[in-house]
């Protein structure tokens, strides 16, 4: 059925994204890049890409926020002229990849307003893909955030598709640990609740709700849609289990009374769950990590390779480690490029945009190595797409 009734629906915009494949920096372009002694060498060097002349309005001295910006907005715009090209189911599944920037910019605004900076301040640093109908008036200069949160807590709630993420957030938060859950939250309370929250712990524990959904959704599509976007999601549930693990390491998170808190951003599916899972929310350091690690050889070759960036004893927080951050960002790359490999699956279009959003990660440590003076640095942590199979 699928090979009969995709391509009428969605053929053209898979194969627009799979001409869009032929757009990312290739070795010559990095090399090109590496090469540069200031950003507005790089201005040239990209001009000669397929970004193009992005950046020839930007007045000098260039600022390597600006190329990043610049580049977001460019992905941005290739994004919603994909979506505008979409009908259903896919116009859904595009809106689902938005809503993990939508949670970035809430969590953002939330930030600034707990900081007492106004909403418009902080628009240089708002994701492009997250934007939202709502935004618009957040961002105006007449919005007061100091007035409250019984605005923003509107806004987000009826205005944007993570609503339900961030109300059932609110209701977990405001609960008792031996309590169950409120039925409701009333908007003069979001503001005492967000001021008691860890903004980075309320981030995670909202991309854990989107991720299980997101996960709902494509299995109900069914198919190698299911198999192949099935695959991605897990191996992200798996991930960020291990990030949240890691990075708990000796931090209050890792203590005996705060293991739940740490547990509750478990993901609850993936190629861990539930067995796995089950063992690592007993984890208390480097050592009950590997045990709960042993019956999966690749999270635990991946594990052996960062401990010295976590083990606090030795100091490892420093040069010449990497983070498990660092790894996962490989791992994801070749994910996404083998996604690439199958037809007639929305996976393509996920992978696409994850794809793109590292090619940004490496120009924007370029740009950093270059404005430091640290060259000889760039390959330490760039990440190559597509390179050409020997």
């Amino acid at each position: 059925m699928e090979l009969a009734m995709f391509n009428v629906s969605h053929g053209f915009t898979e194969s627009v994204v799979r001409g869009l494949r032929s757009g990312f920096l290739g070795p010559e372009d990095y090399r090109r890049l590496g090469s540069c002694d200031t950003l507005e060498d790089m201005r040239s060097a990209l001009e000669e890409t397929d970004y193009g002349t992005f950046l020839q309005d930007e007045p000098s001295p260039l600022l390597v926020s600006t190329i990043s910006k610049k580049c977001y907005e460019k992905l941005a715009d290739e994004f919603r002229y994909l979506k505008a090209q979409t009908v259903e189911p896919l116009s859904t599944f595009m809106d689902f990849i938005a809503r993990e920037k939508m949670i970035d910019n809430v969590c953002m605004i939330i930030q600034g307003a707990l900081n007492n900076k106004a909403p418009k301040e902080l628009e240089e640093k708002v994701h492009p893909l997250g934007v939202f109908e709502g935004m618009k008036v957040i961002m105006s200069e007449s919005f007061d955030v100091q007035g409250g949160f019984d605005d923003v807590y509107r806004i987000f709630l009826v205005d944007t598709p993570i609503g339900p993420y961030f109300e059932e957030y609110l209701r977990e938060a405001d609960r008792d640990k031996d309590d169950m859950a409120r039925s409701g939250i009333e908007t003069s309370q979001v503001g005492g609740i967000l001021t008691k929250q860890d903004l980075e712990i309320m981030k995670t524990s909202l991309k854990k709700a989107w991720l299980e959904d997101f996960y709902g959704f494509v299995q109900s599509q069914g198919g190698t849609t299911a198999e192949v976007m099935g695959h991605v999601l897990k191996m992200e549930a798996d991930f960020r289990v291990l990030l949240v693990t890691m990075n708990a390491l000796n931090t209050s998170l890792s203590t005996e009374s705060s293991l739940q808190d740490r547990n509750a951003l478990y993901p609850n599916f993936g190629y861990l769950y539930p067995e796995g899972t089950k063992e690592l929310r007993k984890v208390f350091n480097d050592t009950t990590v590997r045990a709960a690690l042993e019956p999966y050889s690749k999270y635990l070759q991946l594990f052996d390779q960062v401990k010295d960036f976590y083990d606090s004893e030795s100091g490892g927080r420093g040069a010449g480690f990497q983070s498990i951050e660092d790894l996962i960002y490989a791992e994801n790359v070749h994910m996404y490029e083998m996604a690439f490999e199958q037809q007639y699956h929305f996976g393509l279009f996920y992978a696409w945009v994850k794809l793109r959003e590292q090619e940004i990660r490496n120009i924007r440590w370029i740009a950093n190595m270059v404005v430091l003076d640290k060259k000889d640095h760039i390959d330490d942590t760039i990440v190559p797409i597509f390179q050409p199979r020997m």
